[in-house]
């Protein structure tokens, strides 16, 4: 090992001659060793002058150089100042960019934009005005106290009644009886529309309130539809009905015919009279006992077979099972009016022999209820989701049977077409029974 110089001052001359020593060689000292340097960080050492050829490694940084490389050469110890520099103008940079970062850390968060809130567009039809008078038309039908003295002009409600002014009791005692009311009490008030888009904001106006029949009552034809123009003043926001007149009659079914116009069925019993109430509502229908009915006597045995295949899958469609669309192929296929009288009595006597449990056989009795109302245009309101009270139930569904059954007493010998549109053309507006007749249609001489 090559022993270090810890003197940085110069060896003495050496004693050998000069003329032994060889131009540029290395300086050897006395004791026959001479001075190296490390080339990387300047430390002196002293080898033995025939080791100049061998390697060495530095002690100090560990460099591995050739001692003959810096024999006699005096090597600057390195100057780091540029290093320490740019590590120090690096070191300086990244703190800078901490210090930024730091106080772009401080800054609020931004503010999150405003939700867009989306304003509401009003029309005619769906105004909030529109609502108050559709409610005020429902309570005119209903009785509703409440919303008939807040939504109404009392004072010109009791002189369009005929009855004393700031009595709340009479007049709505009157409202359920007088014949200006009536269209409100025997049809449902559904929908409505102002008169136009100025009348969203005028101080007073007019509306129309649309009267459509009730579910199960056959007092007017199924597609028929009641409009009654309103007149109303606004206090504040609150609307105020002042008037009102029928602008479009509904359309009545034909009036029953006089005793002997039609033959009574004499399967089934005279039906009787009595007061129901259910999610219709509460009023008066008839009933009959259910019995075996028969096949309709004019029925082809073609139509026979027909009618007891179609009733056999109205049945069955009542499985979860069966296929989703054997209702609707059943039923339509019963198109003209023959077919339809010929299975009505069939799906009438179904009826009868689930009877006995309308309970258990309740959705077999919904789904023959929903076929007789597309076979007959008659409606009856059958209760298929329970109350939840087991007794009532049973009560309102044997009542909705027979029901089916006083109708059957009185229109199987009848003309279906009353009930039943049978126009090609459905687009086509039903005619006016108060427009005079033509009478090249009905004299065949003209």
């Amino acid at each position: 090992m090559p022993s270090r110089d810890p003197s940085p001052s110069r060896s003495s001359s050496s004693s050998r001659s000069k003329s032994n020593v060889p131009a540029r060689g290395p300086k050897v000292r006395t004791d026959g060793k001479v001075d190296v340097s490390c080339p990387q960080c300047a430390t002196r050492y002293r080898v033995a002058e025939e080791s100049l050829d061998s390697k060495i490694e530095c002690q100090e940084c560990h460099r591995v150089f050739f001692a003959k490389t810096t024999a006699g050469k005096r090597v600057a110890a390195p100057n780091n100042t540029k290093n320490y520099l740019l590590f120090g103008g690096g070191a300086l940079v990244v703190l800078i960019s901490l210090i930024v970062m730091s106080n772009s850390n401080d800054k609020p968060a931004p503010k999150p934009p405003a939700p867009h809130v989306e304003i509401p567009t009003f029309s005619p039809g769906n105004h909030p005005r529109t609502h108050q008078i559709v409610q005020w038309g429902k309570a005119m039908g209903s009785g509703n106290r409440l919303v008939i003295s807040t939504h109404s002009d009392l004072t010109a409600l009791a002189t369009t009644l005929e009855v004393p002014p700031g009595d709340l009791d009479k007049i709505c005692a009157a409202i359920a009886t007088h014949d200006a009311t009536m269209l409100f009490r025997e049809l449902d008030c559904d929908s409505g529309t102002l008169a136009d888009e100025a009348t969203m904001s005028a101080p007073s106006g007019k509306a129309t309130v649309y009267l459509v029949p009730k579910p199960g009552d056959g007092t007017y034809r199924k597609k028929t539809r009641g409009e009654i123009e309103v007149s109303f003043t606004m206090e504040g926001e609150q609307v105020k009905v002042t008037s009102w007149r029928v602008s479009l009659p509904p359309v009545r079914d034909k009036p029953l015919p006089s005793k002997g116009a039609f033959v009574a069925n004499k399967d089934i019993a005279k039906p009787d009279e009595i007061e129901i109430t259910d999610t219709a509502g509460t009023r008066k229908v008839k009933e009959s006992k259910p019995a075996p009915v028969p096949h309709w006597e004019k029925a082809t045995p073609a139509q026979q077979a027909k009618a007891d295949q179609v009733v056999a899958d109205i049945i069955k469609s009542a499985d979860p099972e069966a296929p989703g669309t054997l209702f609707n192929r059943a039923t339509m296929s019963v198109q003209t009016l023959d077919d339809k009288k010929a299975v009505v009595p069939r799906v009438l006597n179904a009826m009868y022999e689930l009877y006995s449990d309308v309970t258990a056989n309740n959705m077999k009795l919904s789904q023959l209820n929903k076929a007789l109302c597309g076979f007959t245009g008659f409606a009856v309101n059958y209760e298929l989701v329970g109350t939840g009270d087991a007794t009532k139930d049973k009560a309102l569904r044997e009542s909705q049977i027979r029901q089916w059954f006083a109708f059957w007493w009185r229109y199987s010998s009848g003309d279906l077409s009353e009930f039943i549109d049978m126009r090609e053309n459905l687009e086509e507006p039903l005619p006016d029974p108060k427009a005079p007749k033509d009478p090249k249609k009905t004299d065949p001489k003209k």
